[in-house]
């Protein structure tokens, strides 16, 4: 699958995970948290494969104290979709440096990263697409 073919498949997942939702755990959110992790995020993702990139935000929801869900909101041009992923990690100081994959369309995106209370730095990677995450508290 050619890597445009690969964008449009995850625009249509993306897309079809529902925005309203995502817009309902941003709004019940909390700027902050005290474990460093949970709560709201800003910024930006960015394809290493090619140009495509734009805004994103995510909402980490704790599920126990080193396993969160996390919701993102992705922008690319005029589209924008949701997507969900399981992430654990561990704990080294200040940073949660953590993991997480998920299943898209029979392909594995796999995330990995590190958060501290201010900055949230990932990494995703599948068989035809890879890039960042860059995030900071708004």
């Amino acid at each position: 699958m050619k890597s445009w073919s690969w964008a449009a498949a995850l625009v249509v997942a993306l897309a079809l995970c529902g925005c309203s939702s995502f817009e309902s755990r941003w709004n019940a959110a909390p700027s902050t948290s005290t474990d460093g992790v949970s709560g709201r995020w800003t910024g930006t993702w960015q394809n290493t494969n090619n140009a495509h990139g734009g805004p994103l935000q995510a909402v980490l929801i704790a599920k126990g104290s080193n396993d969160f869900s996390a919701y993102f909101h992705a922008g690319w041009g005029k589209r924008s979709g949701t997507f969900q992923t399981p992430i654990q990690g561990s704990r080294e100081g200040d940073t949660f440096r953590f993991t997480g994959s998920k299943r898209v369309f029979g392909v594995k995106i796999k995330t990995s990263g590190a958060i501290q209370p201010n900055e949230f730095n990932a990494f995703y990677d599948s068989r035809f697409d890879s890039g960042t995450f860059t995030l900071k508290r708004p």
